[in-house]
């Protein structure tokens, strides 16, 4: 599992045209008016200087336009991170519990919670290591985990892939410069599912939400699993993704909000059918069809009888 419109501008700032002289009187002459003394007489009026451009207020767009892009706060580190694109499936939780490893392997186990309810538990291999090494066992912790749910009776399973702890265990180097999260302000029992809706039942209040699984080697096809919610959603539901909000109450995962991503893209079907798949008592049309039917032979006539004729 895995754990991007411009502003555009109506305002145009035009600028007033200058003055010019109006056009001379045809009627007029040179004649009419008394010559002029020394160089004066050769100079035609000037046109009046314009005045400056007024300073008009910009638009609400040009602003807009012209101001920089705001820069988005820093985010402190939390143990569940805001998805990196739309429609990025996932299922991820917190959950706080004391694991319990069975008698035969460390990797299986229980989580017993604060409810005195336990949930079956596993630990993947990236967890193992720290486990062995820094997690006292016989302590409370707050596991990251991904929801599975059982085929065959139902119930929550969980899979721990790492322990949030900031405040005792030294995190992995981040681009913030925010303290981390701490585990006692973490929202316990708290789970992000994302995926395609595929079973829904308002009256049953349940959801099953398919989640696709990356490949762990390229060239291999990816994966799914399916998770069960408790709840209802509105509008349509069946074949869009969606992304919910969830929080764990026992061994049920029970929807808090859940916001509908869009319908997701048609299947694609393949054009070549099986013999299988035809319909029965239709054949082709054509002269390779018809060449494909056996000729009648001729009856042929004892001896003993004689052919009739008309």
């Amino acid at each position: 599992m895995s754990s991007s419109s411009r502003p555009n501008s109506d305002f145009n700032d035009t600028m007033q045209s200058p003055l010019h002289p109006p056009n001379p009187d045809p009627k007029e002459s040179v004649g009419d008016h008394p010559p002029k003394a020394g160089a004066d007489a050769l100079l035609r009026p000037k046109p009046p200087v314009p005045p400056p451009p007024e300073d008009k207020p910009a638009s609400p767009a040009a602003e807009e336009a012209s101001a920089p892009p705001e820069s988005q706060p820093p985010q402190r580190p939390v143990p569940i991170p805001p998805p990196s694109e739309p429609r990025q499936y996932r299922a991820i939780g917190v959950v706080r519990g004391r694991y319990v490893p069975s008698e035969e392997q460390l990797t299986q186990g229980q989580l017993e919670t604060g409810e005195d309810m336990t949930v079956e538990a596993v630990l993947l291999g990236r967890v193992m290591s720290l486990v062995k090494n820094h997690i006292d066992l016989e302590q409370d912790h707050l596991w990251v985990v991904y929801p599975r749910t059982g085929q065959r009776d139902g119930n929550l399973h969980l899979q721990i892939v790492g322990v949030w702890e900031p405040e005792k265990l030294s995190q992995e180097e981040s681009e913030s410069e925010l303290p981390p999260l701490s585990s006692e302000e973490v929202h316990e029992g708290y789970f992000s599912v994302r995926g395609e809706v595929v079973f829904y039942s308002e009256e049953e209040q349940r959801v099953i939400v398919k989640i696709r699984q990356g490949p762990r080697k390229a060239g291999q096809p990816p994966k799914f699993f399916k998770v069960a919610l408790k709840g209802t959603a509105t509008g349509r539901v069946l074949r869009h993704f969606w992304s919910f909000e969830v929080e764990r109450q026992g061994q049920d995962l029970v929807i808090l909000t859940g916001e509908n991503m869009g319908v997701m893209p048609p299947k694609r079907q393949s054009r070549t059918k099986s013999p299988q798949n035809r319909r029965p008592g239709r054949r082709k049309s054509g002269p390779e069809s018809r060449g494909s039917r056996p000729t009648p032979r001729p009856k042929k006539v004892k001896d003993s009888q004689t052919p009739t004729s008309e």
